[in-house]
């Protein structure tokens, strides 16, 4: 669980002066690590690790720093922070490699989920629901209203679900690899 995700880039792009697809067209002009720059998105401490007084850090800054730079290494470091908690709970239980579903805010952004599939080395979805956790909700309300199964009533609402295309990872292994080590390194330092 991360106190850091879409409140980040949102910050970063109201810094840059840009509204949410601003950002992700940003993001998309900067290559995969940002040319070393590095965001730790700790802007309100930290949940995974437990850091609660921990602050930001922006690593790599040159006099050529670019806008597109500073927004992938924004959504890089949210991305980076969410693979640090989804690590955590594999740590614990068993992860499957499969597809990643992502839900929120961030989950719109086309620039978020190309990080997250090619930093995690896995297919992303979202839900083509504006609220899914909330549908999830009623369905589970609803099943326990009328003594249903989830299962059944879920089929029963599916025809207000849809899904959207997968987006698959675009860069190697190793380079994503390389990515969450620098960040690891500069989390670390903090």
């Amino acid at each position: 669980c991360t106190l850091n995700a879409a409140k980040v880039t949102d910050a970063v792009a109201r810094l840059l002066g840009v509204d949410a697809a601003g950002l992700d067209a940003l993001v998309a002009d900067a290559p995969p690590g940002a040319d070393g720059l590095v965001l730790v998105p700790y802007l309100d401490g930290e949940r995974t690790p437990n850091r609660p007084d921990a602050t930001g850090v922006l690593a790599g800054l040159r006099s050529d720093v670019t806008r597109a730079q500073l927004a992938r290494a924004a959504v890089e470091g949210v991305v980076c922070g969410l693979l640090d908690g989804l690590d955590a709970l594999g740590a614990h239980a068993p992860v499957d490699g499969g597809e990643l579903w992502v839900v929120g805010g961030g989950a719109r952004s086309a620039a978020y989920r190309q990080v997250l599939a090619d930093l995690a080395g896995r297919p992303v979805r979202r839900s083509g629901i504006d609220e899914p956790v909330a549908t999830g909700a009623a369905v589970q309300a609803a099943a326990v209203l009328h003594g249903r199964p989830v299962d059944e009533v879920r089929a029963a609402w599916s025809t207000i679900t849809a899904e959207t295309p997968r987006t698959e990872p675009a860069i190697d292994a190793d380079r994503a690899a390389a990515i969450r080590a620098a960040y690891a390194a500069r989390r670390d330092a903090t």
